[in-house]
């Protein structure tokens, strides 16, 4: 089985945005400025709703001055999922320091560890991070990835070492790439907007807030039996729960950096105000295809597998969808303009203020339940559209308690 942000302002930016925002490596795309971010892999625990704990791969943003021996002795154990949204700049030479920790629950197991570009155009295999054809990473060892992304769009990053095995047990990540027009002014003088999906040249991709969301499955059986030293047969996949960001519903709408899921850092809710233009940057890494729906607000999809829909003719092939069909491997880039407030519709509150509410979910009822359990959860999070206004977003994914 093979599966294929940008501060306004401001200096570079590596590692951990804390405050109950989001985590996330992320660069300011200035010409001749490097990105260098620092990512470690171990294992630890999510929490999901109907079970204990599952045991989990993943990455985590680390301190990039810290030895091998003291981020062993200080992460060790504490893998998130999902790993942390790395957004890059056109042309920006990136570097990412990749520190192989062990695994606390298995130290049987001396598996390398990698982190793939998936999608990305990649001119040279040493760092495309497929151990066959470029390097892994031992325990207690570190390498330093170099790319210099040509290509905007949404792309994923994972682990390629025992790949079927590492992404399923959590070692996935969204990537993207914002475009060399970022910052332009002009291209956009009705909607005010100087942030882009692609190099359009028109403005048709403009937004004001953007969230990426990566969709998954996991495989409780097989995660049981990793833990407990015990073969999984992969032809026998039937996940039992569907995830957004390594989340399952409630859980997706609880703020970044809730203390109640530690490991699970990063939200899938969309907080937005009215007649905002929002980029919904959303990538698969699971193993099934999902169609995913937005009742009431139609969606149009600007961009596949970090790709701007347009014709070799230059002519204009992004179209608009009532549900969104997103197989393995796969990235869509899909633009939606936020509703006017409804004081008439059905109205919440939360310390934001009052909001209409939007749900953002699987089209097939069985994704959204958690193992059975009564009432709505698995893939599924929510829009809401607030009636006092949001303050402008500064990352990728914010949210605001």
């Amino acid at each position: 089985m093979r599966r294929r942000d940008l501060l306004k302002a401001g200096a570079l930016v590596a590692g951990l945005a804390v405050g109950g925002q989001t985590l996330e490596g992320t660069a300011h795309a200035v010409p001749g400025a490097a990105a260098r971010i620092s990512l470690a892999g171990t294992d630890g625990y999510i929490t999901i709703p109907g079970r204990a704990p599952v045991y989990v791969f993943g990455f985590l943003a680390v301190p990039p001055e810290k030895s091998v021996a003291e981020l062993t002795a200080a992460y060790k154990g504490k893998a998130q999922h999902v790993a942390p949204v790395l957004g890059l700049g056109q042309d920006q030479d990136v570097h990412i320091t990749l520190t192989n920790l062990g695994l606390v629950g298995r130290p049987d197991l001396v598996d390398s560890h990698t982190i793939h570009w998936h999608g990305f155009r990649t001119p040279a295999t040493v760092f495309d991070g497929v151990p066959e054809v470029s390097v892994s990473v031992p325990i207690e060892r570190r390498f330093t990835y170099f790319y210099r992304p040509h290509d905007p769009g949404t792309y994923m990053y994972h682990c390629h070492f025992e790949d079927v095995e590492h992404v399923q047990m959590g070692m996935t990540g969204i990537v993207f790439v914002r475009p060399a027009q970022d910052g332009s002014p002009t291209l956009d003088p009705l909607h005010r907007s100087t942030s882009y999906a692609y190099n359009d040249e028109d403005g048709s991709t403009a937004y004001d807030r953007h969230f990426a969301i990566l969709l998954n499955e996991i495989e409780e059986r097989e995660h049981d039996a990793d833990e407990q030293i015990q073969e999984f047969i992969f032809t026998d996949y039937d996940p039992q729960y569907f995830t957004l960001n390594g989340r399952v519903y409630p859980q997706t709408i609880l703020p970044n950096g809730h203390p109640s899921l530690p490991e699970q850092p990063v939200s899938a809710l969309v907080q937005v105000n009215p007649g905002d233009r929002v980029l919904l940057r959303l990538a698969n890494l699971g193993y099934e295809q999902h169609a995913m729906q937005l009742p009431g607000i139609p969606m149009k999809v600007v961009g596949e597998d970090a790709t701007l829909l347009r014709s070799p003719s230059g002519a204009d092939t992004s179209y608009i969808t009532s549900t969104l069909y997103i197989g393995p491997g796969e990235a869509r880039d899909v633009l939606f303009t936020a509703p006017r407030f409804n004081p008439g519709a059905r109205v919440s509150t939360d310390a934001r203020g009052p909001h209409n509410t939007y749900l953002l979910k699987n089209r097939d009822f069985r994704r959204l339940s958690n193992r059975g359990v009564p009432g709505l959860g698995g893939m599924a999070t929510e829009v809401r559209v607030y009636q006092t206004p949001l303050p402008a977003q500064t990352v990728v994914g914010e949210t605001y308690a």
